[in-house]
């Protein structure tokens, strides 16, 4: 695919201390730690390899660790963090590595990038059942909402030589705090796709409140539609021009995000998808809704997630 780079990006700052959750019990390549160096050797950036020793990791681990055999447990996780360290390192990048220990791996994550000086969280997303995606609260959900910093959920997929980066950006005219969130997204998307020399991309979904009235007349509903759909194309437009987003890479579709959000990404074979975090906003019902809740493993691609500092709480707050 032809790329053309966008141009006049509004840029947030860039990229300078990658953070990487390692699964200590996983076996080969990483997905998360490769795309940390990809992005570090672009970027610049030093990369952080952190392991959380957590209780339900113990349980679950072998039967030598169980044994008590504590040393080679810890010596067999050594020399998994120094193979993946090294690989980092061959391309040129700083890479420094750390391991905690703690109850969940989720507060003991976020517990530590507070402390820390990284601006990106990445990980590995993991198949979750239907039951502990609509009832619980899983790693990834906790990360989403609470992190202090944008996190870039991976999956075993390369990205393209030149990266598609594609925000997603809610209606316009939703609360100020989700316009707060959308000039974030913006931001993020543009900061990334500069960053690695990608071109950036911007997706809104919208259901038109034309399909709720009651209508005689074909020609009264594509009239209305029509009008709706121009009327959201302006909006959003306003928005990504700033980002020096032209229209060949602007995606206004009609229909919910649950359907529109995969299929589009796969027919403009995007990389990553940008997307907002909100405790009340519609990426909370695509983890936990009944029905969306399926959204984020059917993507075919990788998620960044963002959330505005002003949904925080202050203790989470760097």
């Amino acid at each position: 695919m032809m790329m053309t780079n966008n141009r006049n990006r509004k840029r947030m700052n860039s990229i300078k201390h990658i953070l990487v959750v390692i699964h200590q019990f996983a076996e080969g390549h990483q997905a998360s730690v490769d795309k940390a160096a990809f992005l570090a050797r672009c970027t610049g950036a030093s990369v952080e390899l952190l392991v959380c020793k957590t209780k339900a990791d113990r349980d679950d681990s072998s039967a030598l660790e169980r044994a008590g055999e504590a040393h080679q447990a810890d010596t067999r996780l050594q020399a998994l963090l120094d193979s993946l360290a090294s690989g980092v390192r061959a391309q040129g990048s700083k890479v420094s590595i750390q391991i905690i220990q703690g109850q969940t791996l989720h507060d003991s994550v976020l517990d530590y990038v507070r402390r820390s000086d990284a601006d990106l969280l990445i990980k590995d997303t993991r198949h979750h059942s239907l039951a502990k995606r609509t009832l619980l609260r899983n790693t990834d959900w906790y990360l989403a909402h609470r992190c202090p910093v944008p996190v870039l959920l991976t999956k075993a997929k390369e990205w393209a030589s030149l990266p598609i980066i594609m925000a997603a950006l809610g209606p316009k005219s939703a609360s100020a705090r989700a316009a707060e969130l959308d000039h974030q997204i913006l931001n993020c998307a543009a900061s990334l796709a500069g960053g690695i020399n990608g071109d950036l991309h911007v997706i809104h979904t919208y259901v038109p409140v034309a399909l709720a009235r009651a209508r005689s007349s074909a020609d009264e509903l594509a009239t209305d539609l029509e009008v709706e759909d121009a009327y959201e194309r302006g909006q959003i437009e306003e928005s990504a021009s700033a980002f020096g987003v032209a229209a060949p890479r602007l995606h206004i579709e009609m229909g919910t995000p649950e359907r529109c959000l995969p299929d589009s990404v796969t027919r403009y074979h995007a990389d990553v998808i940008v997307i907002g975090a909100s405790l009340h906003g519609r990426w909370h019902r695509m983890i936990v809704g009944s029905t969306a809740s399926s959204v984020l493993e059917s993507l075919p691609c990788d998620v960044l997630i963002v959330t505005p500092p002003s949904s925080l709480p202050r203790s989470a707050m760097r």
